[in-house]
């Protein structure tokens, strides 16, 4: 792994590979749905999406003729705590995906018409996701545990702020988000440093330096249980259950990645074995602790028949309570940590995947060398550390959504 600065001040992180002559290059921004507010949430995804449609030198079509050209996919993606866009071709013509990506880049034209096909897209996005009852139910508690904070509500936006956004507001988010105060760039591939070097130099050596991100203030507090139950137009129930715990900076990240492993995560995890193989309660089980660089949380959900929701209830608190209660074997937690080793390395496989990690381990503040140690810090938890975080989660109050299915 190597560091540097281009003359304007972008960071760039550049991972060596000697396997294929492929690489992938991405132009990251901290600037993302984490700085969103009720007003203008959605302004994240609409500005990366409209940015790859097309440039000031270069229409749609021109765009993504020459993209083709080079045998390259262009994305644009827009997450919690991370925006951007990126390339992937053969080694020979990164000049040339660096040339595309620096044009999407300085020259965005934010085409009006577009700009309002993207915002139907989206609506129509945000009205499918009541279709599914896992997303209403996510959705639902997202709202009750984050209140009025940016991770309330979809990345993709709210509806009512949505078509509010006009052209002008984008163009002012652009400028925040992808000004060289913000700008990371983060390639992985065989190509070598010099070039690389000099390369993205030359294309993105225009942008020019701008606001600084500005990191929100979370106050995600509970004092108290939270339970809300609601009707829905479903065949079956779902149970959606959360409790509040470690951003990825938290000391307890690492332990909570192996508390979930262990719950959850995989076909042998302990509630996927007692609620559905043993008592046949739910037809999908699952846990999930999402990466968030701000306060996140634990989560079980489960979807299953309605006569079975009290039963299941109950279980789950059991289940929980023998957790936080007796230590894990030494056998179970050897078996756990080989299987998130060997999710990490095969997740790890493609230049894509690397040089997406690095780039999100340093946005997010954890740095980019941390993408290494993670799988050393996996092995050092031990389980007495597992049973004091378990305390600290499901001691704490809970946030939960029930959806029954309506008569």
């Amino acid at each position: 792994m190597e560091s540097f600065t281009l003359k304007n001040g972008i960071n760039v992180l550049f991972d060596k590979t000697n396997g294929s002559e492929i690489v992938s290059l991405r132009v990251l921004s901290p600037v993302s749905v984490i700085n969103e507010g009720l007003c203008n949430a959605g302004i994240t995804s609409l500005t990366s999406k409209l940015m790859v449609y097309s440039t000031k030198n270069r229409s749609s079509e021109i765009l993504a003729k020459d993209v083709g050209n080079i045998g390259a996919d262009l994305s644009s993606g827009t997450a919690y705590d991370m925006a951007g866009f990126s390339m992937s071709c053969l080694s020979e013509y990164f000049d040339k995906a660096a040339e595309l990506l620096s044009d999407i880049v300085l020259n965005p034209i934010f085409d009006e018409r577009e700009f309002k096909f993207e915002k139907e897209n989206a609506i129509a996005a945000l009205n499918s996701r009541k279709d599914s009852i896992g997303v209403t139910a996510s959705d639902e508690f997202a709202k009750l545990f984050y209140g009025d904070s940016s991770y309330s509500f979809p990345v993709i936006g709210r509806k009512e702020s949505i078509l509010k956004i006009s052209r002008e507001d984008l163009v002012k988010w652009y400028k925040y988000s992808y000004n060289a105060s913000n700008i990371l760039i983060s390639v992985s591939g065989n190509v070598s440093y010099n070039f690389i070097k000099e390369s993205l130099e030359k294309h993105f050596s225009a942008v020019a330096v701008g606001d600084k991100f500005k990191d929100p203030i979370f106050n995600i507090s509970h004092t108290e249980n939270i339970k809300k139950e609601i009707s829905g137009k479903f065949n079956q129930a779902y149970i959606f259950i959360g409790f509040p715990c470690a951003s990825v900076n938290g000391k307890d990240f690492v332990t909570i990645k192996v508390i979930s492993t262990v719950l959850g995560s995989r076909m042998t995890s302990r509630l996927f074995v007692e609620l559905r193989e043993k008592l046949g309660l739910a037809y999908e089980v699952s846990a999930a602790y999402p990466s968030r660089k701000k306060d996140s949380y634990f989560a079980v959900y489960i979807g299953l028949d309605k006569k079975n929701i009290d039963l299941t209830l109950k279980k789950i608190d059991e289940i929980l309570k023998d957790f936080y209660s007796v230590k894990i074997s030494e056998q179970e937690l050897k078996d756990v940590k080989s299987y998130i080793k060997g999710i990490y390395l095969l997740d790890r496989q493609t230049v894509n995947k690397k040089s997406y990690y690095n780039g999100w381990r340093e946005i997010v503040g954890q740095g980019y060398k941390y993408d290494i140690e993670y799988s050393n810090d996996i092995e050092k938890v031990t389980t007495q550390d597992i049973l004091e975080v378990a305390n600290k989660i499901f001691r704490g109050k809970s946030v939960s959504v029930i959806i029954n299915p309506e008569e």
